[in-house]
Order: C-alpha cells, then sequence, then structure tokens
C-alpha cells in the first residue's frame, strides 16, 4: 500500500464524509508525530500496535557484482518497526 491508498483508509476512518485533504492533514499530522518522537527519546511505543524505534547497523564491506570493487557502507541508524 502507498501513501494515497493509506490517506483513502483514513478518510474512510474518519467516517466517509472527511475531504482527501482533511485526511492527508491527519496522516500527515500522525507521521510527523512519530517522527519527531523517534528523534526526541529514539523510540516511540503505540499501545496494541507496535514500537519504532532506532537501530545502529555497523559499517559493513561489500564487494560489487561485476567489478569486483570492494565498497564499504559506514555506519548509519534506520528506524525498525516490530509489532506488538
Amino acid at each position: 500500500m502507498n501513501r494515497q491508498g493509506l490517506q483513502e483508509l483514513v478518510r474512510h476512518q474518519l467516517g466517509g464524509t472527511a475531504t482527501p485533504m482533511a485526511a492527508q492533514m491527519a496522516l500527515d499530522a500522525v507521521l510527523r508525530s512519530i517522527a519527531e518522537g523517534i528523534n526526541q527519546d529514539g523510540e516511540v511505543k503505540l499501545a496494541h500496535f507496535g514500537t519504532f524505534r532506532v537501530k545502529k547497523r555497523e559499517p559493513r564491506r561489500l564487494l560489487l557484482p561485476g567489478s569486483a570493487t570492494e565498497c564499504v557502507l559506514p555506519l548509519r541508524k534506520v528506524v525498525i518497526f516490530k509489532a506488538h
């Protein structure tokens, strides 16, 4: 499902009478709030849904196919989700 499909589901959950713009604003507000919570606390727990948290991925070496060139991916942070 993409963002537009999710927006349409939000609109239907709001009773179907909400405008597409209102559904988009509601979806944007929730996603922004989750992102801000992750930035502040490193994780966001939603009861009966799941947990979003930041995980560090260690640097690793890759061999590029075809050229056998070695490349190093640096340390990076990713957001993971675990459903409850």
